[in-house]
């Protein structure tokens, strides 16, 4: 058979290229805007990832394998980093950092791109290639690669869905505007991060089961990528704000630790005097209101007011502050004929959607039907 002299770009290499294509450019125009640079940094080598690791089909729908046979083993199999990078993008949207142990998660990655590079450029020529991947490639390590590669990628989207309940627990208990940054972004990692590596591992198995060939296997690969592409533009309509880092709370000292251990504290009365505090101070009108912000302004550590709170009061740190506000929000309605935007925002609300779900939750009637109720 006489071996093509040029490359043909066919529909299917096309197909493939404008998928990528469509999945860069968002990477790109995010990173550009600088918004949580590096959690899009992370989240663009996903998607670079992803795209060099469809080069192989690009080029060898267009017949790049029958021109140039040695490109047998060209090292672009990047599968052993798709787990791992989502993993790390995620990681550092909500907890803001990175220690080195986690670049380890890399390692099989990089290991296995090493071995190719040493199958691409130390076996010889295309049938010393061959004939080393019929006889050890293609039986043993293939298989393990993919196994590895599927077990990473499900292992990420399980410690991504753990991380999202411990973020949204740390919003509850430590932010007054938690509403407002519901982890919508990461809920959709993970919806369409199960959907991907449903279809792809049920790929591997059909096509291991059944022997698919390049061109059989085209309709899943093509799936896959779509996803990709679906999971890159909805990075553009999601990552809009940065997000509010989980942070340690503040150290007790060995003197409180004592003094605690010594005497039990009335934390009914701590709540009851936190409470008077904020009230008499206004501080329950700031937007952007924290844990942090107010332990320093009640004098104690986050740890002690989060005690005052939960045992004394039995609210959490968002459901005291957005309570105390809907209350605020409640006297201006009866009080005054304004607009509920004014008084969502005069409450210290961000948003009048925000408002409207925690008027909602505390007095049981959204803000018109309050006032209708109470005219």
């Amino acid at each position: 058979m006489e071996r093509p002299e040029a490359l043909i770009m066919n529909w299917r290499s096309v197909a493939l290229a404008l998928l990528v294509v469509s999945a860069l450019i968002p990477q790109i125009y995010l990173w550009s805007k600088g918004l949580e640079r590096r959690a899009v940094g992370w989240l663009a080598l996903f998607v670079a990832a992803v795209g060099i690791n469809t080069v192989p089909m690009i080029i060898g729908f267009a017949g790049a394998y029958d021109i140039w046979p040695g490109l047998t083993f060209l090292p672009v199999n990047m599968i052993l980093f798709f787990g791992p990078l989502l993993y790390l993008h995620a990681r550092q949207l909500m907890l803001g950092f990175t220690p080195p142990v986690y670049l380890a998660l890399l390692l099989p990655g990089a290991l296995y791109w090493l071995y190719e590079l040493w199958a691409f450029t130390m076996l010889g020529d295309y049938r010393a290639k061959w004939a080393y991947n019929d006889a050890f490639h293609e039986p043993f390590i293939v298989p393990l690669v993919q196994f590895l590669a599927l077990a990473l990628g499900a292992w990420a989207l399980w410690s991504i869905w753990r991380m999202r309940r411990r973020y949204l627990e740390w919003l509850d208990a430590n932010r007054s505007d938690s509403d407002e940054f519901d982890p919508r972004w990461i809920s959709h990692i993970l919806v369409i991060g199960t959907a991907t590596v449903a279809i792809w591992g049920t790929d591997l198995i059909v096509s291991n089961a059944f022997g698919l060939n390049y061109f059989e296997q085209f309709g899943w690969d093509l799936t896959v990528l779509f996803f990709v592409m679906l999971l890159s533009l909805e990075a553009l309509a999601r990552l809009e704000q940065p997000y509010p880092k989980m942070l340690a709370p503040d150290a007790i000292s060995i003197e409180e630790l004592m003094e605690e251990a010594a005497a039990e504290r009335d934390w009914v009365v701590e709540g009851e005097r936190l409470r008077t505090m904020v009230i008499d101070n206004g501080w329950h009108l700031e937007s952007s209101l924290s844990l942090q912000t107010l332990s320093r302004r009640f004098g104690m550590n986050q740890a002690y007011v989060s005690r005052a709170l939960n045992q004394g009061l039995d609210l959490s740190f968002s459901s005291f502050i957005n309570g105390l506000r809907v209350e605020h929000a409640k006297a201006m309605i009866l009080r005054e004929d304004v607009n509920l935007l004014d008084v969502a925002l005069s409450s210290g609300f961000g948003s009048k959607a925000s408002f409207n779900r925690a008027f909602k939750l505390h007095a049981g009637h959204n803000p018109t039907e309050y006032r209708r109720l109470n005219s």
